[in-house]
């Protein structure tokens, strides 16, 4: 039905022109909001109502991800469609649900959409061939890859094995997984965040390890570390914050530059989640190149769960809140 309403990816030239399987990716995150909100209030005499509208290209991007909450009886919204925008109702609450893949290495919240009082970060973990799971069985008949054997007729010679013969298909087990990363104020976003205007790349860590030696190490100096949180400084670039976890005492950097950064840890420390053990390691960093025209609040994702203050039972209690008062 979506589909089929929605003229947005139907317009352009052939190469932006989506079909289904392109449409039905992007929306598959929609899947999160359900999975996550039924297994919070799964003990909730109401359930969560998430923005399920059709819009149109003219239409103001500020639709929260959840619009209300119900019961058996009553619907509670939290919001309310005024020409062309959304507007809160007595300061309800407003949420936003991001999801990340699970290699992802950012997150990020696009400063447009830092109008919303919770944001809900979910990772996904879904099958490659998720999309499987709905096809019929006859489809992974083994007899149907009789209709796919090459005829030797047409092949000469194949000494370097290019040509691939194909394999008997299977269907996914399962669609694949999400994980409740936490839930976050827009107080802790723009805490724990870097802001970044227009086409700003930001450095970022790109891998953690040990090292036997370290060429050329420049005098040490102590690492600063705040509530687990360090910013990487380093001439007029960006650098988005990491998480440094353990006992920091005697913990120096002995070198540096744009590209990477060495510690020197007389004890195992974590990085990122990663663990390190004493001596030498190599922070790697890489630069995330951004050619988007508007603002964005970045992150690593690994540190920002680390670090920040998880708001989950905060909203949930707002929710709560609401049902309980408005009879």
């Amino acid at each position: 039905m979506k589909y089929n309403s929605d003229s947005l990816h139907l317009q352009g030239t052939s190469s932006k022109r989506d079909l289904i399987g392109g449409f039905i990716e992007r929306w598959l995150n929609k899947l999160a909001e359900t999975v996550v909100f039924d297994v919070l209030f799964k003990d909730k005499p109401y359930s969560v109502i998430p923005d399920y509208f059709l819009y149109n290209n003219s239409s103001e991007k500020n639709a929260p991800d959840v619009i209300g909450i119900k019961d058996k009886r009553r619907i509670i919204p939290f919001v309310q469609y005024n020409d062309g925008k959304w507007e809160t109702i007595k300061k309800r609450p407003r949420v936003e649900v991001k999801v990340f893949r699970k290699g992802q290495y950012l997150m990020g919240v696009r400063q447009p959409q830092m109008i919303d009082d919770f944001y809900v970060f979910v990772e996904s973990d879904l099958s490659p061939d998720y999309l499987t799971t709905i096809f019929d069985k006859e489809v992974f008949n083994p007899k149907n890859l009789d209709l796919l054997k090459i005829n030797p007729i047409f092949i000469k010679s194949d000494k370097n094995s290019n040509i691939i013969n194909p394999e008997e298909p299977h269907p996914a087990k399962t669609i694949g997984s999400f994980r409740l990363i936490g839930t976050y104020t827009k107080n802790q976003i723009l805490e724990h965040t870097i802001s970044c205007k227009p086409k700003v790349s930001p450095w970022y860590v790109k891998s953690v390890s040990n090292v036997n030696k370290v060429v050329r190490a420049g005098k040490s100096k102590p690492i600063r570390v705040e509530n687990k949180k360090f910013t990487y400084n380093f001439r007029d670039s960006k650098f988005l914050p990491i998480a440094i976890e353990g006992n920091l005492k005697e913990v120096t950097i002995i070198k540096q530059n744009k590209g990477s950064f060495y510690l020197k840890t007389p004890r195992s420390i974590s990085i990122n989640g990663k663990k390190v053990s004493p001596g030498y390691v190599r922070v790697e960093l890489s630069e995330f190149k951004r050619s988007s025209s508007w603002n964005e609040n970045l992150a690593i994702k690994n540190s920002f769960e680390i670090f920040a203050k998880d708001s989950t039972n905060k909203m949930i209690k707002e929710f709560d809140k609401f049902y309980k008062t408005e009879k």
